[in-house]
């Protein structure tokens, strides 16, 4: 160090008889000299006076320089104060290491020119170039610590002078700062004495008010059996000491505290300064009885006493006795003991982290529950809270011993990095420190904190594209619940109609919708809960639920008039499994008793929703497919290479189709759309002469993009064909992307992705589907039903089973193919019967009643179909 300053001993920094309590962080003393610095002390690095070299409060590896208020905390003059060693001498001088006293850290930072300041391996041996913090590395290169304004920057010369300070020897210790941020903490004595009552014990400290003093307690053992409260302090009892004077040789004991009749109460009040340089403490005691048994009486800045020990024969003995402030604060008698503090053991919620409900334990608190911070009155009643609202659950989050306390239901805070103190005799009751209330906590192990959607229904993507929900009102006890169906497209709730359940899907009007009013969280502490809302269509449709407004408010209908359609939330009953459905008036959905209709009132009516299976399209394993429609089966013509629909035997001009020609092989593909798989559908059957060069497969694909068409009834149709391309599969938009769409009548339509996707901004329509004019295969916006079954690879000598027989729901009948001469019954889904007949052809139609039709061929498996 090239620049030395004036050593100043340590007990020039106090000034006589005065304790700081936090005002000052340094003196105006000169600042400490090289040969002043005492391994394993902690100094302070100033500069400008004001600003001291610090670690950041917010990302502790960052540095920065800071200023101080008038009252700075312990731990935030912690974070600037740091441990200086010599490491040796270089060609540059002396170098030093810093090591930061909240951390551990040493200073260091990457070897760079404008390196951030921010803690990295690096340069860490420093040089005090003329009050310039500097390091040098490489070949001559140096960083140097500079300051402008606020800011910490490094350069490659410096101008800031730094001083080393020594911090504040005697700072006043609040009761939170004895526990590091917490108001339990353990004392430790240099050595053992007579009358320690505080060593090896947790200890609670409460500030007194407006004082810079404190009373104790032992963790655990607060009260005595009557509920009086215990406090360890200076007793009126005295250890014979010779020569002993005014309240020398005064111990210590546990008592309760005395107001009248020799009262005790500044003896129960205790004061610590410590030396920051080095965390020893100084103990005080505002008031001790004198050598005659009288107490001193007065107030906590007049009276106070230091604790010392005095040499007793063989033993030491700790007591009190009253100090010289002109000389540092040291004892007229005895000496004073080496005293440390560390963090003791904070209480603990025994089920930690988790959902509670918080129920008021005190005496006027009526054992009500809060929901909300906000509120003057908690919420009476537990049979209102419930594991399926957010309503009175507090989401209570633990970090290192403190206690973070959130409302789940409007986001309010009960408490944030809170200490909590149990109530002794109640079971998990505790104070929050700040607040009066003693709260019982209540954890709810049932509620499923990873549901995000709490408090109302929310549908997955394949619950909406695979299911569909019947949904029947939740009637009174003893009536059960009555089923919703609908009479010419109104909406009723009717117990013990004949009427099929109407199956609705749901379609995502809004998801993931953050603070809205049905849900909020815990939202600083991270929990946030969401709610969704939806529209309900009639599954196969696509009518959309709305309100019948015209002509006299009559109830809800299924619409397909666009922009009609009403927007729900479901939200969950406190016992769970039903909802009440919620529009955005909001109003809700209720039952008028009269009619049966449902309606929109300020009523609320409860719906059960039953699941039931409805994918909206179908999932295949890769295998060789039938593809069948009407009786025929989707080919390829090898000749022009057209899809059609044809039969086993019908001819292709020198040759015929071959059972081979109708298995397709329909191939599952990479791309994953909600709810939705895609396939190829593709055959490698074709005349020698057609064969391509490459892999000799053909896919299925739309022509519309072409001039492929084809005319009916002065109407033109795009043909669907097959295609050779090295390229099919890794195209954008691919025209070979299938899928399988779920029909009414439990067919599907092949739905060709490119067509469902293309855009019509301009004009025109879509033509998304297979369908079939005069038997040629088109692309089509209604599309043929087609039934899908496995079938084997194709051999040149393998005959497949063209007599299966099909059964199709149509307008107002039921269609049986590849059944003459067989026993059809065809009943409704309560199993009335409508129909036993025998089939006298293979294309067989029965007229049928509207509504989900089941039929059986021969006493086999029953289908369901739909006739419309």
């Amino acid at each position: 160090m090239n620049k030395k300053c004036t050593l100043l001993a340590a007990a020039v920094f106090m000034v006589a008889g005065a304790f700081t309590a936090h005002a000052d962080v340094v003196t105006s003393a000169q600042p400490v000299d090289a040969d002043g610095w005492t391994a394993g002390n902690y100094y302070l690095l100033q500069t400008d006076g004001t600003k001291y070299l610090s670690l950041s409060g917010d990302k502790s590896d960052s540095v920065i320089v800071k200023t101080f208020d008038a009252t700075p905390a312990k731990a935030a003059i912690d974070s600037a104060l740091w441990q200086i060693t010599n490491a040796g001498t270089t060609p540059a001088g002396i170098v030093y290491q810093f090591k930061n006293k909240t951390t551990q850290t040493v200073l260091s930072f990457a070897a760079q020119a404008g390196a951030e300041p921010v803690i990295a391996t690096g340069i860490n041996q420093w040089t005090f170039d003329n009050g310039v913090i500097k390091a040098y590395y490489g070949n001559g290169q140096s960083l140097a610590l500079d300051v402008s304004g606020d800011d910490l920057s490094l350069g490659t010369t410096g101008t800031t002078d730094f001083k080393v300070y020594a911090p504040d020897s005697a700072m006043v210790l609040t009761a939170t700062e004895m526990g590091n941020g917490f108001s339990v903490f353990q004392l430790t004595f240099g050595e053992t004495y007579q009358g320690d009552i505080f060593s090896g014990k947790d200890l609670l400290a409460k500030q007194v008010t407006g004082e810079d003093v404190m009373t104790l307690q032992v963790k655990g053992d607060e009260t005595y059996p009557d509920g009086v409260a215990k406090y360890l302090g200076v007793d009126t009892l005295k250890t014979a000491i010779a020569g002993q004077q005014n309240v020398f040789g005064a111990t210590f004991t546990i008592d309760s505290t005395r107001t009248v009749v020799r009262p005790n109460a500044l003896c129960q009040q205790f004061k610590f300064t410590i030396d920051l340089k080095n965390d020893s403490l100084a103990m005080y005691v505002a008031g001790a009885p004198d050598v005659n048994g009288d107490l001193s009486v007065g107030t906590a800045t007049t009276d106070t006493v230091r604790v010392v020990y005095a040499s007793v024969a063989s033993a030491k003995v700790l007591t009190v006795s009253k100090y010289d402030a002109s000389k540092g604060n040291a004892p007229l008698q005895g000496a004073a003991p080496l005293i440390t503090v560390k963090k003791g053991t904070p209480s603990a919620i025994a089920t930690g982290t988790g959902v509670y409900y918080l129920q008021n334990a005190g005496k006027n608190g009526g054992g009500k529950y809060f929901v909300s911070s906000k509120n003057t009155e908690p919420l009476m009643g537990a049979d209102s809270l419930s594991v399926f609202q957010a309503k009175g659950q507090w989401y209570v989050l633990e970090n290192d011993g403190k206690y973070s306390i959130g409302s789940r239901y409007d986001g309010s805070d009960f408490g944030m990095n809170k200490e909590v103190f149990p109530v002794q005799g109640m079971a998990n009751t505790y104070t929050i420190s700040g607040r009066t209330d003693s709260i019982t906590f209540v954890y709810q192990k049932d509620v499923n904190f990873d549901n995000k959607f709490l408090g109302v229904l929310h549908f997955s993507d394949s619950e909406i594209a695979d299911n569909g929900y019947q949904l029947s009102a939740v009637a009174d006890i003893g009536v059960g619940n009555l089923p919703v169906f609908t009479t010419d497209t109104m909406l009723r709730a009717k117990a013990g109609s004949p009427e099929t359940p109407i199956a609705f899907k749901v379609a995502i009007v809004e998801d993931s919708i953050p603070n809205a009013t049905v849900n909020t969280g815990a939202t600083s502490l991270g929990d946030k809960l969401y709610t969704a809302t939806y529209k309900l269509l009639q599954q196969f449709t696509n009518d959309s639920v709305a309100n019948n407004v015209e002509p006299n408010n009559t109830g809800l209908v299924l619409t397909s008039t666009a922009g009609k359609a009403l927007t729900f939330t479901f939200v969950t009953a406190l016992e769970g499994s039903k909802y009440k459905m919620q529009t955005a008036g909001p109003e809700f959905v209720s039952l008028d008793i009269n009619n049966a209709n449902l309606i929109l009132s300020d009523k609320v009516a409860y719906f059960d929703f039953t699941t039931v299976d409805a994918p909206e399209y179908a999932s295949f394993d890769n295998s060789h497919r039938l593809l069948i429609s009407n009786g025929k089966y989707l080919t390829m013509n090898p000749l022009n290479f057209f899809a059609e629909m044809k039969n086993e035997g019908q001819e292709i001009l020198k040759s015929g189709y071959e059972a081979d020609n109708f298995s397709l092989w329909v191939e599952k593909v990479d791309t994953v759309i909600p709810g939705k798989t895609l396939y190829y559908i593709s055959t490698a059957l074709h005349l020698p002469e057609t064969k391509a060069e490459t892999d000799g497969r053909y896919y299925l694909v739309s022509l519309r993009d072409s001039n492929e068409t084809v005319t009916d009834n002065n109407v033109t149709y795009y043909r669907a064909g097959f295609i050779v391309n090295d390229t099919i599969k890794t195209m954008k938009n691919s025209p070979a992307l299938f899928a399988f769409k779920t029909m009414e009548d439990g067919g599907y339509q092949l739905e060709n992705q490119r067509e469902l996707n293309r855009d019509i901004s301009g004009g025109g329509f879509r033509t998304p589907y297979i369908g079939m004019v005069n038997n040629v295969v088109v692309m089509s916006n209604v599309g043929v039903p087609f039934t899908v079954e496995t079938t084997d690879a194709p051999t040149s000598n393998e005959d497949i089973n063209v007599s299966e027989v099909v059964i199709t729901g149509g307008n107002d009948q039921v269609t049986v193919y590849n059944a003459a001469g067989k026993k059809i019954t065809v009943t409704n889904i309560l199993g009335q019967n409508i129909a036993t007949v025998i089939a006298t052809s293979d294309n067989f139609s029965i007229p049928s009643e509207k509504g989900i039709i089941v039929v059986a061929v021969d006493g086999g498996d029953a289908q369901k179909v739909v006739v419309k």
